[in-house]
């Protein structure tokens, strides 16, 4: 009893200590730990179409930090209309809800200075309709991540976008519709929840996607903003149309921009003309090969199909560039 009145005395102590200073004690049962999921962005307007993030971002030449693009102001318009208002504080919050932009960025690994052309975040379309929900999180958390781009650093946010429709069709395996559970605690006494997946699927299914995609990433103050990369939705339209949106590929991989990229040469095909070259590759005038014989036209096209003359190279037949008439080797005696 002594020990009971003791306790009870301390906590109304600093109770009181702590209401003259403005501030209330964790013993209270207040959350001093962690982000509730109450805190959470909410999902975006899906009853209209977002501008392009390349005309957000277009004035933006240096690297922004997180603060300094999270702390940018509603630019203030005079007479303007409340539907007006509304529609701009829309596309101001679908702004807040991107990461910072990448102008350029220096590695931390190589020290190599990449600019726009390379940082450049595309668009990647997946429908999560009979799809697994681990395998579809393992791909998308790549993407957003970046493994995908020989540009890769862990310290920076170097991913493409990923817009995910259909996460309410999303499948799971096993009996996880029956025994899986999300759990979380409010930070009171007893306060913890339990919600089954098929009750969360029912009421937020954007929200079973997310959290497999956010358990598989690194837990680092980057998971806030690699999350930002993922846009899922439960049905199947979304307000992305104005981007240039590729559907996601099995395994993706992205050229390195260091490498120039060769251009496709067309093999030639020999259309059934004889063309006579030689071995500089200089034309030879017509009747007249390599090596200063004459030939007629009619029969030279009848020595090439019966094979006595061969159109192709003999130590390369498979090259597709015509070389000049040449006999065909004698066939070696048997031993």
């Amino acid at each position: 009893a002594m020990l009971r009145r003791a306790s009870v005395c301390l906590v109304g102590i600093c109770g009181r200590a702590n209401r003259l200073e403005g501030t209330r004690p964790a013993i209270w049962g207040v959350r001093s730990f962690g982000r509730h999921p109450k805190h959470d962005p909410g999902p975006l307007a899906n009853n209209r179409e977002f501008p392009s993030v390349k005309e957000l971002t277009k004035g933006i030449v240096k690297p922004l930090k997180r603060h300094d693009w999270m702390r940018q102001p509603l630019p203030y318009v005079k007479d303007e209309t409340k539907e007006q208002r509304k529609e701009r504080r829309e596309i101001y919050l679908y702004q807040r809800s991107l990461p910072a932009p990448i102008p350029y960025v220096v590695l931390h690994g190589s020290h190599t200075k990449l600019t726009s052309a390379s940082t450049f975040r595309r668009w990647w379309f997946v429908d999560a309709r009979d799809q697994s929900m681990g395998r579809l999180a393992t791909q998308i958390v790549r993407v957003i991540m970046g493994k995908h781009k020989p540009i890769y650093d862990p310290s920076f946010v170097v991913g493409d976008f990923v817009v995910v429709v259909n996460a309410e069709k999303v499948r799971l395996t096993g009996r996880k519709m029956d025994q899986k559970l999300y759990t979380h605690h409010t930070g009171f006494t007893g306060g913890l929840v339990r919600r089954p997946v098929k009750r969360l699927l029912a009421e937020k299914p954007e929200d079973v996607l997310r959290r497999a995609v956010s358990g598989m990433l690194p837990k680092n103050l980057l998971r806030r903003e690699r999350l930002k990369l993922l846009r899922i939705f439960a049905g199947p339209t979304h307000p992305h149309a104005k981007e240039h949106l590729e559907p996601l590929p099995a395994f993706l991989k992205v050229p390195s921009p260091w490498v120039p990229i060769k251009e496709e040469v067309e093999e030639a095909v020999w259309d059934g003309e004889l063309v006579l070259l030689r071995e500089d590759g200089t034309p030879i005038p017509e009747l007249e090969d390599n090596q200063g014989n004459k030939w007629d036209v009619s029969i030279a096209e009848q020595a090439f199909q019966e094979g006595s003359v061969l159109f192709a190279d003999d130590d390369d037949p498979d090259q597709g560039v015509p070389h000049p008439f040449r006999p065909k080797p004698a066939a070696k005696p048997a031993p």
